[in-house]
């Protein structure tokens, strides 16, 4: 049997007497042995996918995948190609665990997430609404770039990430679908351009078509056909008041390749033909 070789990471290399908080973001290589090291870390899938080996298991991951690491535990991650094209990127924050014990004990309530310190294994989770890569982008940038505040930041967003962990981890199962929804929404108010359908979207939030439907009414008080109709005519509205494009354009730039069946939905949600609606509000 082939021993494994496990490198310490240690956090001499990364942490000094003017900060504790150590961020990069990182293109993932075969370069990179497997490690364990002295600190804690939080590490977040932001780019491509790969694998995630953690002791004698492999765990597949894409975008949005992030994990706590406590000390000791060894993992390594690992490209699912070695295309430029197909990179695995993460973004990895890193802290001594006597620090982050010291931030938690000197912020009101710290007291209730002092058990993510110490684990007894990795945690993977899952981010549902975009909520943790945004803040994994603001950790990149105010770590990046020095200027006044750069440590208040900081702490206050390792704070965040903390505080959205232990709540993924104590809350029920209607939490996270209440957040995923939140996801699901978002993707509808910036896509509705595309093409989106029923299928993807469940296959999205990891339930089946029917129950997506039912979960959807039940969030939204429409159905999905419904809600996304009225994104794309309110947004055809905008782009009628607003611009000089004709209505055949406006309809392409929603969704609709149709012109027919948009000014037919459009009358039946405005109450006037896109043109009628473009002349009155001139």
């Amino acid at each position: 049997m082939v021993k494994r070789t496990v490198r310490l990471f240690s956090g001499t290399n990364y942490f000094n007497d003017i900060t504790s908080i150590f961020i990069n973001r990182s293109i993932e290589s075969y370069e990179v042995i497997e490690h364990y090291h002295d600190f804690l870390e939080l590490t977040y899938v932001c780019e491509g996918i790969g694998t995630h080996h953690i002791n004698n298991e492999v765990i597949r991951v894409t975008k949005g995948d992030f994990f706590l690491i406590p000390v000791g535990a060894s993992h390594v991650f690992r490209p699912g190609s070695i295309s430029k094209e197909k990179q695995l990127v993460v973004y990895n924050c890193i802290m001594p665990l006597e620090f982050a014990l010291q931030m938690l004990q000197a912020v009101p309530g710290g007291k209730e997430l002092w058990h993510l310190l110490a684990p007894s294994e990795i945690w993977h989770l899952r981010d549902l609404n975009g909520e943790v890569h945004s803040l994994f982008e603001r950790l990149y940038r105010e770590f990046s770039i020095k200027r006044i505040g750069r440590d208040v930041a900081l702490h206050a967003s390792v704070l965040q990430l903390l505080t959205y962990i232990a709540r993924l981890k104590t809350e029920d199962e209607t939490i996270s679908i209440q957040n995923g929804m939140d996801y699901i929404l978002a993707i509808l108010h910036s896509e509705y351009d595309k093409t989106i359908t029923l299928q993807e979207l469940a296959s999205e939030l990891g339930v089946g078509e029917r129950q997506f439907q039912r979960l959807f009414l039940k969030y939204t008080g429409m159905t999905f056909l419904n809600y996304l109709q009225q994104i794309r005519i309110d947004a055809a509205c905008r782009l009628l008041r607003t611009t000089n494009y004709k209505v055949s354009y406006v309809a392409s730039s929603v969704g609709y390749n149709n012109i027919a069946f948009f000014n037919q939905l459009f009358k039946k949600k405005v109450g006037l033909a896109p043109r009628e609606y473009k002349q009155l509000n001139k």
